[in-house]
C-alpha cells in the first residue's frame, strides 16, 4: 500500500513540475538544454537518423502509415475472433501449417496488442501534426520522430513474434516496455524543444500530448521496477495509466485540434477544457480495469477515483460537441471531423458501460468479466478507430503533403460507426445471455448463443471493411500527386464578434470563425448562453481556448509596409499602380514585378506564392484590394509603423493623388528602364549653395521639409501644405 501511495505522489509531482517548466520555461538553461537535446535527436544513435528525411510532417506521416498497417491486422484479427465464437471449427483447416486454436485467449491478446499499437501510432502521429502546427509548422527533428515511429513498429512486431520462440511472461513484457519508454523519452525531448521554439502559449492539444507521454514513460518504468520487486499494486496502477490515461489523452488531443480547425470556431468552454485535462490525470479511467488489491482501503479509494474518472470524459465530449453547435454542415462535409464528432458522441456511452462492468471486475466478484472485455474491445475498435480515422482523413494529408485521395472516406467512417456500435450491442446481448444460461446448462459454450455471435460477426465485418478502405486511402494519398493546401474556412455564420483592447490579426480572427462579412464590435463583451464569455482579443486572442495557428509577418510584406508608409502611399495607390491590366486583382507576376521595380525584394516564384497565400483570404490565387489593405494595415498597427501623410496639391483638374500613376503606361516604363514608380521618386533639383523656390519644386517637397523651410525663412509654418507653398512662393 505504501508503494502505491509513494508512486502516485511521485507521479503527481512529476506532472506538476513538468507543467510548471512547460509554462514558465527553464530560464538561462534553455539554450544549453536545447543544444543538448538537438544533439541527441540528430546524432544519437550515430548514422541511423540520417536514413530518415527531415521534411516537414515526415515524423507524423511515418507514425500514421505504420499505424495503418496495424489497423488492418487488428481489424482482420477482430473479425476472425468474432466469427470463431460462432464457428469454432472455422480455422481447423490451418492445422496442417501448425495452427491450433486454444480457448481464444491468444487471439484476444494478439488483437489487443495490434489494436493498441494501431490506435496509439495513428493518434500520436495526429498529435505530432497538431503540435507542429501550433509551434512553427514542424517538429524540432522530423527525422528523429520518423525513426522512433519505425522503431516502435519493429519492437511491436518482435513482441508479437517472441511467443513463438520463448515463453513470454509479465517480466519479459515489462522489459520490452522499458524499450518503449526510451522511445517515448526521445519523442518528449523532440516535443519540448519544438514547444520552446516559439513564444506562443502551449496549445490544449500539446498539453494533453505531453502530459500523456510523460505519464506513459513513468508507467512503463515503474511497471518494470514493480515486476522486479513483486509489487502487484504498483503493476495495477501502471496498467491503469497505460490502458486508461494514455489513449484518452491522445483522443482528447486530437479532438481538441480537429473540431475547432474544421468549424473555425473557438473551443466552447475553457472551464470544461481545464476540467477534462486536470481530472484525467488525477483519476482512474473506467476502461480496462483489472482486479485490484485485497486491501479494503485501496479498493474504496480506487472505486472513488473510477467514479470521478467519468467526469473528464463527459467534460471533453460535451466541450467538443458544443464546439460544433450551429455549424454541423462543416462537420458532415469533412469525413475526418465527422469521425471525431461521432467518437465524441459515443465515448460517454462506452465509458458508462465500462464503469459498471469494470467496477464489478475491480472490486466485485468478476462475474461480468466477459461483458467488461466486450465493452473494452468495443471502445478500442469503435472510439479508437473513429478518432484514428479522424487523424487519417484530416491530418494525414497535411503530413504527407498530398491531398486526400479516394472518395470512400465518408463511407468508411459510417461503416465503423454503424458496425462498431451494432456489433458491440449484439455481443453484449450474447454475453448476458451466456451468463444467464451458464448456471442452467452444463458446460455451456458460445454455441449456445451462436445466433448472437453470428449477428455480431456480420456487424463487425463493417468495421473490418471500413478500416481496410481507410488503409487503402492512406496508400493512395501517399502516392498522390495532388498537393495538399491547408485552408481556413472562408464562410461562417458568425454574424457578430466582440473585441476588447489588445492586438490581433485577420488570420487569428478567421481561425476562430469570423468571416469576411462578420461585424466586429470593439470594446464590448457578450455572454453566450450555456457557454463561455466571448471576450477577445487580448494578446493571445483567447478567452477559453488555444492558439492553434501562430501568426507571423513575412519580412517582405513588412518591408513593403514600411516602404509605403514612409512615402505616404496608401495600399490603394500601390494596388492601382501594380495592377497593370486593371483587372481588379494582382496576380503573382504583377505582385512580383511591383516588389522588384520598387526595389523592395527580388524573390523567386515560390516565395512570391507564399506571400500571396498569406494575404489571399478568399483563396482565389490572387490579391484583391481589400486583402492587401487589411493585411498591410494589420502589419502597420502591430509593428507601430508611422504613416507619413503626403498631402497633394489640391486642384480641380488633378486626381486626389497623382504620385502613383496607374495602368499599363507606368508599368511599361518600369519594365523598360527598371525605374521606381513616380510617387516615390523625389527629384532634387538643387544646385550647390543655392535653392530653387519654383512652384513645381515646392509642390514636390514633403510637408515636413516645407515646415522646416518656412521656419528658416521666418514664415508662419502652420496650415496645410498648399498654405505653406503659397506663403513661401510669395515670400521669395
Amino acid at each position: 500500500m505504501f508503494g502505491v501511495i509513494l508512486s502516485a505522489a511521485f507521479l503527481v509531482f512529476i506532472l506538476i513540475t513538468s507543467a510548471h517548466f512547460l509554462h514558465r520555461g527553464v530560464g538561462d538553461m534553455r539554450d544549453a538544454l536545447r543544444q543538448t537535446g538537438m544533439f541527441l535527436l540528430n546524432r544519437a544513435p550515430v548514422g541511423l537518423v540520417d536514413l530518415f528525411k527531415d521534411n516537414d510532417g515526415n515524423g507524423s506521416k511515418t507514425w500514421i502509415q505504420y499505424g495503418s498497417v496495424w489497423l488492418v491486422v487488428s481489424a482482420i484479427g477482430g473479425f476472425l475472433a468474432s466469427w470463431h465464437h460462432y464457428d469454432p471449427t472455422a480455422l481447423d483447416s490451418l492445422a496442417s501449417i501448425g495452427w491450433s486454436w486454444d480457448d481464444g485467449s491468444a487471439m484476444k491478446t494478439f488483437n489487443q496488442t495490434t489494436l493498441y499499437a494501431a490506435v496509439f501510432s495513428i493518434l500520436l502521429g495526429g498529435c505530432l501534426m497538431a503540435h507542429s502546427r501550433a509551434n512553427g509548422g514542424r517538429l524540432a527533428s522530423e527525422a528523429n520522430a520518423a525513426m522512433m515511429g519505425f522503431a516502435w513498429f519493429g519492437i511491436t512486431f518482435v513482441s508479437l513474434m517472441l511467443p513463438i520462440f520463448i515463453d513470454v511472461g509479465p517480466f519479459e513484457t515489462s522489459l520490452i516496455g522499458m524499450v518503449y519508454a526510451a522511445l517515448i523519452a526521445s519523442i518528449l525531448v523532440n516535443l519540448l524543444i519544438t514547444n520552446a521554439s516559439t513564444s506562443d502559449s502551449t496549445s490544449v492539444s500539446s498539453w494533453f500530448l505531453i502530459m500523456g507521454l510523460i505519464s506513459m514513460a513513468f508507467a512503463l518504468v515503474i511497471r518494470f521496477m514493480a515486476e522486479l520487486a513483486g509489487s502487484t499494486q504498483i503493476i495495477w496502477m501502471a496498467n491503469a495509466i497505460l490502458d486508461g490515461w494514455v489513449p484518452l489523452a491522445l483522443i482528447f488531443a486530437v479532438g481538441y485540434h480537429i473540431i475547432p480547425t474544421t468549424t473555425g470556431r473557438p473551443i466552447w468552454s475553457g472551464s470544461l477544457t481545464k476540467a477534462s485535462m486536470l481530472l484525467l490525470f488525477v483519476t482512474v479511467s473506467p476502461f480496462f480495469l483489472s482486479k485490484s488489491a485485497d486491501s479494503t482501503l485501496i479498493q474504496s479509494v480506487a472505486a472513488i477515483l473510477v467514479t470521478m474518472g467519468l467526469f473528464p470524459i463527459l467534460a471533453a465530449s460535451t466541450n467538443l460537441l458544443a464546439t460544433t453547435r450551429g455549424d454541423a454542415g462543416s462537420i458532415f462535409q469533412e469525413p475526418g471531423a465527422l469521425a471525431v464528432a461521432a467518437g465524441a458522441l459515443l465515448l460517454p456511452i462506452f465509458a458508462i458501460l465500462a464503469f459498471f462492468t469494470g467496477l464489478n471486475v475491480m472490486v466485485g466478484d468478476a462475474s461480468l468479466d466477459l461483458v467488461a472485455s466486450t465493452v473494452n474491445m468495443g471502445y478500442l475498435y469503435t472510439i479508437g478507430g473513429l478518432f484514428s480515422l479522424g487523424v487519417i482523413f484530416s491530418l494525414y494529408p497535411a503530413a504527407s503533403g498530398n491531398k486526400l485521395a479516394g472518395r470512400s472516406a465518408s463511407l468508411a467512417t459510417w461503416f465503423v460507426i454503424v458496425g462498431g456500435l451494432f456489433s458491440t450491442i449484439v455481443s453484449l446481448m450474447g454475453n448476458w445471455m451466456f451468463i444467464e444460461i451458464s448456471p442452467l446448462v452444463e458446460e455451456a459454450t458460445y454455441e449456445n448463443v451462436s445466433g448472437f455471435s453470428l449477428t455480431a460477426s456480420v456487424g463487425f465485418y463493417l468495421v473490418t471493411i471500413g478500416m481496410l478502405m481507410t488503409t487503402g486511402i492512406v496508400a493512395k494519398t501517399a502516392f498522390s500527386r495532388t498537393p495538399y493546401k491547408f485552408e481556413i474556412p472562408g464562410e461562417t455564420d458568425v454574424s457578430e464578434y466582440h473585441l476588447t483592447q489588445g492586438e490581433t490579426s485577420i488570420r487569428k480572427l478567421l481561425s476562430r470563425g469570423v468571416g469576411l462579412d462578420s461585424n466586429l464590435v470593439i470594446g464590448a463583451s457578450q455572454e453566450e448562453e450555456g457557454g463561455s464569455t466571448v471576450i477577445a482579443v487580448a494578446t493571445e486572442l483567447h478567452n477559453d481556448e488555444v492558439t492553434e495557428f501562430p501568426v507571423h509577418f513575412e519580412p517582405a510584406l513588412v518591408e513593403l509596409t514600411k516602404w509605403l508608409a514612409g512615402r505616404g502611399t496608401t495600399a490603394r495607390q500601390f494596388f492601382e499602380w501594380a495592377d497593370v491590366d486593371n483587372s481588379g486583382s494582382m496576380d503573382l507576376f504583377e505582385f512580383s514585378n511591383a516588389l522588384r521595380v520598387a526595389e523592395i525584394a527580388d524573390l523567386p516564384p515560390w516565395d512570391i506564392e507564399k506571400l500571396v497565400h498569406a494575404m489571399d483570404l478568399n483563396s482565389d490565387g490572387s490579391i484583391d484590394l481589400p486583402e492587401i489593405d487589411i493585411h498591410l494595415m494589420g502589419i502597420r498597427n502591430a509593428l507601430d509603423i508611422e504613416f507619413i501623410e503626403y498631402v497633394e496639391e489640391e486642384t480641380e483638374t488633378e486626381e486626389p493623388n497623382e504620385e502613383i500613376s496607374s495602368g499599363s503606361e507606368v508599368q511599361t516604363e518600369e519594365n523598360n528602364d527598371n525605374s521606381e514608380p513616380e510617387d516615390v521618386v523625389e527629384e532634387e533639383n538643387v544646385e550647390e549653395n543655392a535653392v530653387d523656390y519654383s512652384l513645381s519644386n515646392l509642390n514636390k517637397m514633403k510637408k515636413a521639409e516645407l515646415v522646416e523651410l518656412a521656419t528658416s525663412l521666418e514664415i508662419d509654418a502652420t496650415g496645410t501644405k498648399k498654405d505653406l507653398v503659397d506663403r513661401i512662393n510669395s515670400k521669395v
